[in-house]
C-alpha cells in the first residue's frame, strides 16, 4: 500500500510540473533569465579565444561591470596586448592605446564590428541590460539541447537600441539558462549562433563561464569566451568607471 501512495504521489508531482511548463508565459521565462544571469556588478578574469580557419589567437582580459549606469571596464594583459582598455558607460564606448598614450570613442555602427578581431561586437561583448526590457517573446515550441529540455522562444525587438532585430532562444526548462542564441536582421537573415558550453552554480544562480559565437557572415570563424574567478556584487566605485582612470 505505501508503494502505491508513493507513486501516485510521484505522478501527481510530475502532473503538477508538467502544468506548471504549460502554463508559464514567454515573459515569465524572460524575467527569470535575468533574475538568473542579470548582476548588480560583477568581476571576472576571462579569455577570447579565436578561430580563423587554422589560425587561433587567444586574448587575456580583466573585467569590472556594473548594472547601474551600464558601466564596464576591459583591460586586456596578454603580450601583445597589454594594457589596452575598454570603458562603457551607458551606450558610449572609449579604447584606451597605452603605447600611443590615446584615447578613441567608438559609436554608431562601428559598435557593430568585431572586438579585438574576435566575433563578438562590442556590443555582444559589453551588453548588460535586461533582455526583457528590450523584446517582445513568445514561445515557440519545446526542444532538447545537450540532454537539457528547452523552451524555444522567439524574440523581437520592442526598442530601437538593441544590436539584434529579432532573436531565437533554447532555455533550459530547471536552470533557465539560453544554451543556444540565434541572432537575425530586420530582413530575417541569420547573422550569428552563439552556443554555451559550460555553465556552474554560484549560490542560487546559474551562470554561463564558457560559450562561443559563430558569426555567420564570416567563413571558418568563431570565437570561445571563458569566463574564471567570477565574483558577483563585489564593491566597485564608480570612479573606476572614467575616462580619467581610463589612463592610469
Amino acid at each position: 500500500m505505501k508503494i502505491i501512495i508513493i507513486i501516485a504521489l510521484l505522478c501527481l508531482f510530475s502532473i503538477t510540473l508538467n502544468a506548471q511548463e504549460e502554463n508559464i508565459t514567454g515573459e515569465e521565462i524572460l524575467r527569470k533569465i535575468d533574475e538568473n544571469e542579470y548582476y548588480n556588478t560583477i568581476e571576472y578574469t576571462g579569455q577570447m579565444i579565436i578561430h580563423i580557419d587554422d589560425q587561433i589567437r587567444t586574448k587575456k582580459l580583466m573585467s569590472q561591470a556594473k548594472s547601474e549606469g551600464h558601466k564596464a571596464l576591459v583591460e586586456f594583459t596578454n603580450p601583445e596586448d597589454y594594457g589596452i582598455k575598454y570603458l562603457l558607460i551607458d551606450d558610449e564606448l572609449w579604447i584606451y592605446f597605452p603605447i600611443e598614450e590615446e584615447v578613441v570613442k567608438i559609436s554608431g555602427h562601428m559598435l557593430k564590428e568585431g572586438m579585438m578581431g574576435s566575433d563578438f561586437s562590442y556590443e555582444d561583448a559589453l551588453e548588460s541590460s535586461k533582455i526583457s526590457e528590450k523584446y517582445n517573446v513568445e514561445i515557440e515550441a519545446q526542444d532538447t539541447i545537450q540532454n537539457h529540455p528547452c523552451w524555444v522562444l522567439v524574440l523581437n525587438a520592442k526598442v530601437k537600441d538593441v544590436p539584434y532585430y529579432s532573436r531565437k532562444l533554447w532555455v533550459d526548462k530547471e536552470h533557465f539558462i539560453t544554451w543556444k542564441e540565434e541572432m537575425y536582421a530586420k530582413s530575417g537573415k541569420l547573422l550569428k549562433e552563439m552556443n554555451v558550453l559550460e555553465i556552474k552554480q554560484f549560490d542560487d544562480r546559474y551562470f554561463p563561464v564558457k560559450s562561443e559565437m559563430i558569426n555567420k557572415l564570416r567563413r571558418n570563424s568563431k570565437t570561445v569566451f571563458i569566463m574564471d574567478d567570477i565574483v558577483f556584487d563585489v564593491d566597485l566605485p564608480d570612479d573606476i568607471f572614467s575616462l580619467r582612470s581610463l589612463q592610469h
